[in-house]
């Protein structure tokens, strides 16, 4: 026992320590990334669907403000020609972070206190979104480029360092899911958790500023740019990168997929399903739990096959949860818990894989353009998910059930058996073209695993 934590400490220290500058770094990226977990969990999810639903906003319009931001990212497309004229951009980003929270958590928070109109306060909310979210786009890429130096280059150390990120993230994300969850249903039916949502927020903008001082303690790297960054160059640039261009066509996919219910499945389980938030958070608590023990297999997939094959893998093994939410009913509401138990057990491998699918086949040079062509295509496509999403969810109204396939089902379901239709597909195609996504490196290293594996198998069958 002593020399597996003895080992485990090893394992970290190597990654995340202050050593040196990259891995001082590392540990700002983690430090940020789990202050990003803390206030995320009340000001995304389930918190935001109720600090809506405390204003009377129907599961349209949950939809339709989801919808916003997504399409307000699309000025991202200006952040490569205006981060292009800093040479040091460590002071703009981080301003730019703070306002966007100013705006986008407390504008909106104390907005209706003054608005009273149902439809002069969903206007309101529509617009301070877009304005938020519209100006944070024009930098956000930048941090992406900032902190992508402090990514191990070793294979197995950026698979340790992309497995412990979210292990850490989601520990923590469960104890305060658990914490805010049990408080927010402990005064139900009281004025009191209306409050305590709106208190929340307000919370979730002050640890955002303490994450923007945090990361201003990184390190900035000079930038390289082998000529001026244009709004040309980011459409074209890719096309000159097949590898690049296939896996941010797989992430534009995936981002629609993931869309689909976006927002809108947490109003079907608070309103609809009636399910209190202690237990939604449980669900979140769960995965947390099991992300502990099955990520170390999860790697050992990932180690064998390749960072594709193992998304694609995950996502065959997902695929069935989302037929089984199309069937549950209130009268079959007990699956909830163990459906999303299985699902956890396999979306570690979206989390391990997925994490570094950008950057499998990112050029360093001119990489704000490339991830600026990256950002646009997930928000247009996460946009379209959502805008998918919201037309099937207000089907028959929305909040009333209807049959299909002999079912009394609300609409939103719909989402779910699209979702499952359409990660089964890119599953499969995936783990079948696999090479078509990877480097030729990594096919090389990939293959020579497998030859030692078929080697190893043979020798013990002779023994």
């Amino acid at each position: 026992m002593k020399q597996m934590l003895a080992n485990a400490i090893g394992n970290f220290t190597e990654i995340f320590s202050f050593r040196s500058e990259e891995a001082k770094g590392r540990v700002i990226t983690l430090t940020s990334n789990l202050l990003t977990t803390v206030y995320n969990v009340f000001i995304t999810g389930i918190f935001y669907t109720g600090f809506l639903t405390m204003y009377g906003m129907t599961i349209t319009d949950t939809g339709i403000l989801m919808f916003v931001p997504f399409l307000a990212n699309l000025f991202s497309v200006f952040s490569p020609a205006i981060l292009s004229h800093f040479k040091r951009r460590k002071l703009v980003l981080c301003s730019a972070k703070v306002i966007y929270y100013a705006i986008y958590v407390v504008l909106i928070t104390v907005m209706p206190q003054f608005v009273t109109d149902p439809q002069a306060r969903m206007t309101w909310f529509v617009a301070l979104s877009f304005i938020a979210t519209a100006f944070y786009a024009l930098f956000s890429s930048g941090f992406t480029t900032w902190f992508y130096n402090f990514y191990p280059a070793d294979h197995e150390q950026r698979s340790r360092f992309l497995m412990l990120m979210p292990i850490f993230s989601m520990i923590l994300s469960a104890i305060v899911l658990i914490g805010s969850g049990w408080l927010t249903d402990a005064l139900a039916s009281s004025p009191y958790q209306d409050q305590l949502i709106l208190f929340f927020r307000y919370f979730a903008f002050l640890l955002a500023v303490v994450d923007v001082l945090c990361q201003s303690r990184a390190k900035e790297y000079p930038y390289r740019e082998t000529e001026r960054v244009t709004l040309t160059g980011v459409f074209t640039l890719p096309f000159q990168q097949r590898k690049f261009l296939y896996c941010a066509l797989l992430l534009f996919f995936w981002s629609y997929i993931n869309n689909l219910n976006n927002g809108l499945w947490n109003y079907h389980l608070l309103n609809h399903m009636e399910f209190s938030y202690t237990l939604i958070n449980l669900v979140t608590v769960i995965q947390a739990v099991l992300l502990i023990f099955v990520m170390p297999v999860w790697k050992k997939i990932l180690r064998r096959y390749s960072w594709i094959k193992t998304f694609g893998i995950s996502m065959l093994a997902f695929m069935p949860t989302e037929f089984i939410f199309f069937c549950m009913t209130k009268d079959t509401s007990w699956i909830y818990v163990p459906n999303c138990t299985y699902q956890h057990l396999t979306t570690a491998g979206f989390t391990l894989a997925g994490a570094n699918v950008l950057y499998m086949n990112l050029p360093e040079e001119n990489s704000t353009s490339y991830i600026t062509f990256h950002n646009i295509g997930v928000n247009v496509c996460a946009a379209l998910g959502l805008l998918t999403g919201t037309w099937m969810s207000s089907i028959h109204g929305g909040d009333v059930t209807f049959p299909f396939l002999g079912l009394e089902i609300y609409a939103v379901q719909l989402t779910t058996l699209a979702r499952g239709i359409t990660i089964a597909a890119l599953g499969l195609l995936l783990v079948l073209k696999w090479r078509t996504f990877s480097s030729e490196k990594e096919i090389a290293e990939v293959e020579d695993r497998q030859a030692a594996y078929r080697r190893m198998k043979a020798d013990r069958k002779k023994a």
